[in-house]
């Protein structure tokens, strides 16, 4: 059939227009997705630097107290008063005593060292010092600046400064504490936990003074080569920037790429249309599509058999850069079983039984590559149809190994961050029996100078600084436990204990908030599956999160309750944290487990709390909860996954591995 010349211009002009219209369209996207790809990466280096900033305050503040008490010392010097100069030093000293600080020191208005905590130092001068210099000129404010001296534990050092003034008002000198600048370096790099993310302090004028994160930066970062962010610290002239290497626009420049080959796909084919008028011939039937290997998964087809074994009827060839092994391999019989590390295994149904039983599903596991090393896949499948034969399924291989190497490096981090936001409740409750057991020495010591009439007294001291002492052992084992990095092996766990733990840490931070824990488990609560130091983690997290929301409520109704049941799912233990605050905020709840997202003013808190605890219980198979009750306050769901009573292995037989979370791959 020839069309008439009237179709084939209308066909030629439709072309035409398709074509214009899918490359504009193209045009449009791809900018748009450039974007809102930007727009990301500014947002989270804004969040990455604020936590940034809640992790250096800590040590900055330190430094900042030492400071004042050297000026309070210079102030007790010019009044001649001896008990406030030696008060003065000795809060230098306790000051200095944090990580971090290396020495305080004194000069006069001529620059001059004349009392510093580090003695090889007292008589070198100062004044060609930029700070000095300042100070001297009428700077008020403090001041952070780099230096190369001779200092305890290297020549590397960032000096705080601030002038010291006579009674009349003139410029007397400056008092000035030595920062480690590796302490700050450290920190920088804990919160730098993203790829490509480098975090660093610097001066208004550009001079650097610390950095930690990723290589792949140059210091300080030029402005086309990262997406940037910056707060303010304390002094006025000093920045904590966030650099994330690129624009935040490569997954959009791939997908304008895209959308390029899809509007030049339309346009040959709106072009094509004319010539295609020209004849009609019978439609064939589609190719079957291949399977993908741009993605980066591997897709398969099989058939679960009656007995649950999962064969393998069709792999796409990504298998081989997957895992190193070719399809051929993979399609052998029991290839898949043999892989897999079956102590990695969640508990419950594998893939192949729950999907005889459901119509989709997905787990994860270890995986010996062809190498002979490890990985970790999850795998995802859904049912086809079934038949008499078996099941038709249809299911992709992931690698996830970096994904869980980075969960526990988060996790790692927020717990750190946790132990050092409760490091002066912690102090006190240390403090506490070390003071008995030195009353308790003194009184014995008496005693034992009476004669043999104060043995038993002094027995009954003894007694007590041992009984003192078993608990302060008490809170340094939980302190070893609790910091422990390698919590891999999933194990049965006992709630009510891991709830004794966390209260071990918690406890004197409660009670300086003034909060009432009541907790109220039931004498027989099935053991669940876990690690008894992530379950921790996660209440620690939920009750001081808690503590905070209180802390605008009236003294006697701030309460914390915990209580625990079994689930209405016979494999399920539910245990629950709830408080008397003023609940969640609709529009914070949407958001409550995201990365960096936080409701605190900065300094107090990183954001990374929820969002680890989230992690962690979905990677020992449970899941956290939260909502609002009626009645006021919030409350926190953990649904934990119930624990098999542990069975003897046989005779001669060792037990077998547990299952592990999170775990990096292993060569």
């Amino acid at each position: 059939m020839i069309p008439s010349p009237a179709l084939r211009k209308a066909a030629w002009a439709t072309a035409l227009l398709v074509s214009g219209l899918a490359w504009g369209g193209a045009a449009w996207l791809g900018a748009e997705r450039g974007r809102e790809g930007e727009a990301a990466a500014r947002a989270t280096a804004a969040r990455a630097a604020a936590a940034g900033r809640a992790l250096l305050m800590p040590a900055l503040d330190s430094a900042a107290e030492a400071l004042a008490a050297a000026e309070g010392r210079n102030a007790a010097l010019l009044r001649g008063d001896r008990i406030a100069q030696s008060a003065a030093e000795r809060g230098v000293a306790e000051a200095l005593r944090r990580d971090g600080l290396q020495f305080a020191a004194v000069t006069d208005a001529a620059g001059r060292i004349a009392w510093a905590t580090h003695a090889p130092l007292v008589g070198q001068s100062l004044a060609e010092r930029e700070a000095f210099a300042q100070h001297r000129g009428g700077r008020a404010e403090p001041m952070l600046a780099p230096a190369l001296l001779d200092l305890p534990g290297g020549p590397r050092s960032l000096l705080l400064t601030r002038p010291l003034t006579e009674p009349r008002g003139g410029f007397a000198g400056i008092a000035l504490v030595a920062i480690d600048p590796r302490r700050l370096e450290r920190l920088l790099a804990d919160a730098a936990l993203l790829p490509g993310l480098r975090m660093g302090l610097l001066r208004v004028d550009g001079t650097p003074l610390a950095a930690g994160g990723g290589p792949t930066l140059p210091w300080p970062p030029a402005g086309n080569d990262s997406v940037q962010a910056t707060v303010p610290l304390p002094g006025g002239d000093v920045l904590l920037l966030a650099a994330l290497a690129g624009d935040g626009r490569g997954a959009a420049r791939e997908y304008a790429l895209l959308l390029q080959a899809l509007a030049a796909l339309a346009s040959l084919v709106a072009l094509g249309l004319p010539l295609l008028l020209r004849r009609h011939p019978a439609p064939r039937a589609p190719a079957a599509p291949a399977l993908d290997e741009a993605i980066p998964a591997v897709g398969y087809r099989g058939l679960v058999e009656p007995g649950g074994t999962l064969r393998l009827v069709e792999i796409g060839a990504g298998i081989e850069r997957l895992t190193g092994w070719t399809p051929e391999a993979a399609l052998r019989p029991g290839w898949r079983q043999r892989g897999i590390d079956a102590a990695t295994l969640p508990l419950g149904a594998d893939l192949p039984d729950l999907l005889r039983r459901e119509a989709q599903g997905s787990t994860e596991y270890r995986f010996r590559r062809a190498d002979g090393g490890w990985m970790w896949l999850r795998e995802t499948g859904r049912v086809l149809g079934r038949g008499p034969a078996g099941t038709e399924v249809a299911g992709a291989l992931e690698d996830i190994s970096a994904e869980r190497e980075l969960a526990l490096q988060a996790a790692a981090a927020a717990k750190f961050a946790t132990l050092g936001e409760m490091a002066a409740g912690l102090a006190h409750e240390l403090n506490q029996p070390i003071a008995i057991m030195s009353l308790a020495a003194e009184n014995a010591a008496e005693a034992l100078e009476s004669g043999e009439d104060g043995v038993e007294d002094a027995l009954a001291r003894l007694r007590r600084i041992m009984a003192q002492a078993d608990r302060a052992k008490a809170i340094v084992t939980q302190l070893r436990a609790f910091s422990r990095v390698d919590v891999a092996t999933l194990e049965a766990v006992d709630l009510g204990a891991a709830v004794q733990g966390m209260m071990v840490l918690a406890g004197q931070a409660l009670r300086d908030a003034g909060v009432q824990a009541q907790i109220r488990l039931p004498d027989l609560l099935p053991p669940v599956i876990g690690q008894a130091v992530l379950v921790e983690q996660v209440l620690l997290n939920i009750v001081l999160n808690a503590r905070d929301a209180l802390a605008e409520s009236a003294p006697d109704r701030r309460r914390i309750r915990l209580d625990a049941e079994a689930g209405p799912g016979a494999e399920e233990v539910i245990l629950r944290v709830q408080d008397s605050g003023p609940g969640i905020p609709a529009e914070v709840l949407e958001r409550l487990f995201e990365p960096f997202y936080t409701t605190k003013p900065p300094g107090l808190g990183t954001g990374l709390g929820l969002s680890i605890s989230r992690t962690i219980m979905r990677g020992i198979g449970g899941r956290i909860e939260a909502a609002n009750l009626p009645g006021g306050g919030a409350v926190f769901t953990l649904v934990f996954r119930r624990a098999a009573m542990a069975q003897p292995p046989p005779a001669g037989q060792a037990a077998a591995p547990g299952p592990r979370w999170p775990a990096a791959t292993e060569g």
